[in-house]
């Protein structure tokens, strides 16, 4: 594997929300630039720095450790909003607020 990375991802798998959050956590291990096609987004990835010592394939690696890191906080995120909803209820309704 050699520069750029190159990354296609099924945008059903990995929402362009999670796709950001990754480049902007890597950015200071690797540049990456988002495209969109159709269903599928692509990542380019370059090193940061000249000088950085991050071979192609540890960076895949890195990329796609974080893209499924994110994806499944945001997938935890959706599952649990409901959860959140009651306990903050529940929570302003011990301190005498009402809803």
């Amino acid at each position: 594997m050699t520069w750029p990375v190159t990354l296609k991802l099924d945008s059903a798998a990995y929402p362009l929300s999670v796709v950001q959050r990754v480049a902007y956590s890597l950015a200071d291990t690797v540049a990456i630039q988002v495209g969109i096609e159709a269903n599928q987004i692509s990542l380019t990835a370059r090193p940061a720095e000249v000088r950085l010592a991050l071979s192609p394939e540890q960076a895949h690696s890195l990329i796609l450790q974080h893209l499924n890191d994110f994806a499944l906080r945001d997938h935890i995120n959706r599952e649990t909003t409901g959860l959140r909803v009651v306990l903050a209820r529940a929570a302003l309704a011990g301190c005498g607020i009402s809803q």
